[in-house]
Order: C-alpha cells, then structure tokens, then sequence
C-alpha cells in the first residue's frame, strides 16, 4: 500500500511545480500581476488537495479490496469440508473398594487421556465419514496411567470411532464403530463406550424414534461341531422413543435385548472392559429416563433427572449355574430393578459458570450388565446402591475443572457372585479437560 500511495503522490507533486513555474513566467512577462498569481496559486493548490485525497482514498479502497479477497481465500478443496475437534484430560483417581472379608483395597493413580476426531461431509452429498482416535484400547476407559518408568506403551492412539452416515431430511443411518444415539443416564451407558453396527433414527413432530443393531462378539461358524453346541454372533439390539415437550421435559422410554448366541466371548471378542464379564445372555431390559430442565427468575438453570429400569430375565440370569451372576443359592427372586434420581445446579459450559450435581444409583444383582454401566461407580459392579456427587467450573470457554466423589455399597451381603460381590467402594475423581 506504502508503495501505491508514494507514486500517486510523486505525481501530485509534480503538477504542483509545473503550475509553479508556468505562473513564473506569465508575472515575468507582465501578463499577470502578483495578486493575481497568488490567487491563481491558492486555487491550484485547493484544486490539486482535493485529488491528493480522492488518491488516497482510492488507493486505500484498493488495498482493502485485495486484503479482502485474500481472507476470503478458501482452504484446499479436499480439507475444505473437515471439522476437527478433541479433548485432553488429566485426572487424580482414587478408589478404595471393601473385600467381603473386610479388607481395605485402596489405589491411587495420575492418568491422562486425548481424543482427535473429525468429521468430513461430502460435497452435494448427504454422506459423512467419521474419525475418532483414542488412547488406551478398553472399551470402556480411554486412561492411561502415569508409570512405567517414561514408556509409551500405554499411550497409543486406537481408532475410537470410524463411522459412514447418511443424513436425510428429518432421519440419518449411520454405520460403524460410533459414539451412542441413545438418550442414556451414565449409570445405564458409559461415556466411552462406542457400539459397532447400524444405528437408524427419525424425527416426527416432538418424537425422534431411534434404533440400533450391534455385533457384540464374532464367532467363526465353522468350530462348530457335530452334536455340539451353535456357535453364532451375538447381538445388543436397541430401540427408543423419545418424547420432549419443548420446555425442558423429556421421556425416553428404551428397550434392549442381548441376542441368544452361545458364544462367552470365545472367539475374537476379548471384551476388554476395566469391570467386563465374559457373559452378556440372559439381558432383555426396559427402562424409562427422564429428564425436566428450567430455570428460576434469577437465570440459574436446573435439572432433574433419572431413570427406573428392569430386566426382564434378571432372575434367570442369576439362577443360571453357567453364568458368573450365579453365586450358589438357586430359587433367588427380586434382583431384576435398577433406578436412579438426580439433580443438577447451574450449568457450566462458559468461561466462569459452574454447576453442582447429586444423584443417588440403584443396581440389583440381575437388572443389568457391568458390560454397559458406568465402570468408575462402584467399581462397574452390580448389587450395588449409592451415590455421585460432582461439582464442576469453566475456567476458561476450553478449559474445565471438575470434581466428582462416587461411593456404593452392596444391596445384598449375602450375594456372594463375582460381578455383586464387593462391599462399600469408594472413588474420588479430580479431572482437568481442555476441549479444541
């Protein structure tokens, strides 16, 4: 721009003394006295002023012009239509869970987490390919602990989600490994569990009507033998419907089902979670979440929310003498219900906002599967009832600091089966998370 301007006023300059010596020679000659030189000199450099401005005026009009053209240069088409996002997460965890001998098992651990994802949309195309990596290969917990003197070998990253959706108008399929569709309380589904299959959903009106198909674990049909038992894929089908009124009310009735596969995870599926069971039969479960968020006349948002649930095979499943629920006493009854109520204050998610929560968890022995739960409450175990507290802060819009206390304990001592067997457990949790 410096340039542009220099040479406009270069040539302004110059027609000023051209003027100047032209006015001169005319006094000289007698054809114009000095009064009126000077009056022909004032008007010259009024005249010339105001085309120096028009100059600059101009000039400056330009360089805006080609700096605005330069801004709006697009990205490489290729990249053009990719959204990246993740998280980091550096947490303080610590557990103390009671042994049915009366035992103290305490832990404490420093561990970090980071997701990357992105999303890329097809041009002119209602296709969309999704991308997640993660660290650590459980697939409920993406820690990794501190340790190990320095080694890297805990800190890979694994692909998370890989996922191929189409999106119509007012319904989308979606097929891969994917992060849940599903109106969840985190006591039924762990945050960072992510299913592989087909997921369809559909909007009408207030309603969205949603439902999946997931391969649990895959057999090799041919180890099977003659006179021996199916070996077939197992299955968790879902479906839900879920209802909002439009002023915070939600209900989010939910059916789910686990195949009759014979499979105990046998072949490929290793089912690596921090609190699995080798077992996911006898799980036909229904539940009804909900949820009612408002805010007072001051401005400050709340929330209550919960859930109540059974499965429907929950006593089966803990008087079958081939599953890990059974611990020995058959003809028990009653342990098929599981439920939940919370409520939350405030709600943080800008820079200075804070919020506080408290909910009270109800597990029987047979109403659900530490396949699914959350696995930081009592320890992913079932046969358990007790309470969350959290309390969290927006330091700045990307960065959050929470604190979260989980205690449960056993709602049958005399429940005796691996997966129901620990007394009253205890875990703190101190999370630093910076989201990009």
């Amino acid at each position: 721009m410096s340039g542009v301007l220099l040479a406009n006023s270069t040539f302004v300059q110059a027609q000023e003394d051209t003027t100047d010596i032209l006015i001169q020679v005319l006094v000289r000659k007698g054809i114009l006295s000095e009064a009126e030189a000077s009056e022909i000199q004032q008007e010259v450099s009024t005249v010339l002023q105001v085309q120096k401005a028009e100059i600059v005026d101009a000039a400056v009009a330009e360089v805006g012009n080609t700096y605005r053209q330069a801004e709006s240069i697009s990205m490489p088409s290729k990249l053009s239509n990719i959204k990246l996002s993740g998280d980091a997460r550096f947490r303080y965890h610590y557990e103390n869970g009671e042994s049915r001998s009366g035992e103290n098992n305490d832990r404490s651990r420093w561990r970090y987490r980071i997701r990357l994802g992105s999303i890329y949309d097809f041009k002119e195309s209602p296709f969309s390919l999704g991308v997640r990596l993660e660290t650590a290969t459980s697939n409920d917990s993406n820690n990794t602990n501190f340790g190990g003197f320095f080694d890297k070998s805990g800190g890979g990253m694994n692909v998370g989600q890989l996922y191929l959706a189409y999106r119509g108008e007012d319904w989308r399929i979606t097929f891969g490994k994917q992060g849940t569709s599903f109106y969840l309380p985190k006591m039924l589904w762990d945050g960072d569990l992510n299913p592989e299959g087909l997921t369809e959903s559909i909007t009408r009106g207030a309603w969205t009507f949603t439902a999946g198909q997931y391969i649990i674990d895959e057999e090799n049909e041919s180890k099977e033998t003659i006179g021996g038992p199916s070996v077939t894929d197992d299955a968790l089908l879902m479906a839900q419907a879920k209802w909002s009124n439009g002023n915070g009310l939600t209900l989010a009735p939910i059916v789910m089902a686990a195949t009759g596969g014979t499979s105990n995870f046998s072949e490929s599926g290793t089912f690596s979670g921090a609190n699995s069971v080798k077992y996911f039969h006898d799980f036909a479960f229904v539940a009804l979440p909900f949820e009612y968020g408002f805010s007072t006349g001051d401005g400050i948002k709340h929330k209550i929310f919960g859930a109540w649930g059974t499965n429907l095979e929950g006593n089966e499943l803990v008087n079958d003498p081939d599953s890990p629920f059974f611990d020995g006493n058959a003809g028990q009854s009653s342990k098929d219900q599981v439920a939940n109520l919370g409520y939350q204050f405030g709600s943080a998610k800008k820079a200075g906002q804070q919020q506080w929560s408290a909910e009270y968890r109800f597990m029987e022995a047979g109403g659900y599967t530490p396949n699914l739960s959350d696995s930081d409450w009592a320890k992913g175990q079932v046969n358990q009832g007790g309470y969350v507290v959290n309390y969290k802060k927006m330091l700045t819009d990307f960065f959050n600091l929470s604190v979260t206390y989980l205690v449960g304990d056993s709602i049958d001592d005399d429940y005796l089966a691996s997966p129901g067997k620990a007394g009253d457990t205890q875990v703190l949790l101190i999370d630093g998370v910076v989201s990009f």
